[in-house]
């Protein structure tokens, strides 16, 4: 490896492809799109496209929390997070309320549309409405004589030899914790459609906007803080750390070494409930999510940015780097092409 400098754009980002296969609401266009035919042939409530609509609805509300916990200042995304919840919330009323009469004046595709945004919006208000719970519950929690909480800070490792961080993380992929969330609300979801199914008459007698409640407080609310408490018990001390040739990480009292040349691939994502880092590289594949993680006193479940240093050494070390589309994610793949010298 050569002591040159690769020449990374700064705001080099992910091919299309691999955007669209990270983000939810793509994924939620595909789920929804699926449910069309059976909307189509009247048979939305079939199990199949009850499930397609459902999961749909809950990767835009999954989408639109992690934006709002992307925007700064966080007051701008605390407003944005209740506006939203109230609009959700009007949404779903609004559908209980008056979606019989205006299915029944619209067209063939307004129907369709209709009917599939019913279906889409209970979870999607739900999964609003519980993160703006955890807000809540969060600064709630935090008393106004402490200090605000800060973000974990860069220090000089104990060797003497880079810089490491500390913070709280469940080791756990993410792709696995989507999963798990996923298959949370899809089994939620069926209970409570069986539960409605089950109770008919006494929905009628409770109205859209009470049974609204009684399903999140009778499925979707417990669901949600079991799920957070059990993921929560398996928070490790965690650190990472760079050096000159190399990085490290601590998971407990296990402490792994990856050199710089058997790294594949650095993710760094530094803020939301999403806040992580993934290393793998030559028999390691290694993911701590922070952002689920409960916090050590006066730390917030975050990451601080990465090193101007770290970042250029990265680059030295032949690694691309792509950003997402607001560059909170940073993605560092090793390059297998010759790294080019800066002109």
């Amino acid at each position: 490896m050569t002591g040159s400098v690769v020449a990374v754009p700064a705001n080099a980002r992910a091919p299309l492809r691999r955007r669209l296969a990270g983000s939810p609401l793509a994924w939620a266009a595909v789920c929804l799109a699926l449910a069309v035919p059976w909307a189509v042939a009247g048979q939305a409530t079939e199990l199949i496209p009850y499930l397609l609509m459902l999961v749909g609805g809950w990767l835009c509300g999954f989408s639109f929390v992690n934006a709002t916990f992307r925007m700064t200042p966080v007051r701008r995304g605390v407003i944005v997070h209740v506006i939203g919840a109230l609009a959700s919330a009007a949404l779903v009323v609004g559908a209980v309320e008056f979606g019989g009469p205006l299915l029944a004046a619209a067209p063939e595709w307004a129907r369709i549309s209709l009917v599939i945004v019913q279906f889409a919006a209970i979870p999607a208000a739900g999964w609003i409405w519980l993160g703006l719970i955890g807000r809540i519950s969060a600064a709630v929690g935090t008393s106004k004589a402490k200090p605000a909480p800060t973000a974990p800070e860069w220090v000089r490792a104990e060797h003497g030899h880079g810089s490491e961080v500390g913070f709280a993380a469940v080791p756990i992929a993410m792709r696995t914790l989507t999963t798990a969330i996923v298959v949370i609300v899809v089994v939620m979801g069926s209970l409570a459609g069986l539960a409605l199914v089950a109770t008919g008459d006494l929905v009628y007698a409770l109205g859209p906007r009470l049974t609204i409640i009684v399903i999140g407080l009778v499925f979707a609310l417990p669901a949600y803080f079991a799920f957070l408490a059990v993921v929560r018990r398996r928070a490790v001390a965690c650190a990472v750390g760079f050096g000159n040739d190399r990085l490290w990480l601590r998971t407990g009292p296990t402490t792994t070494i990856v050199a710089f040349r058997d790294l594949e691939q650095l993710v760094w994502r530094s803020s939301s409930d999403a806040a992580r880092v993934e290393v793998r590289g030559s028999g390691v594949d290694v993911s701590l999510v922070t952002g689920i993680a409960e916090p050590a006193p006066g730390a917030t479940a975050e990451l601080p940015a990465l090193p101007r240093r770290v970042l250029g050494r990265l680059q030295d070390e032949g690694f691309a780097l792509e950003r997402s589309r607001r560059g909170e994610v940073l993605t560092f793949r090793r390059s297998h092409g010759r790294p080019q010298p800066v002109e």
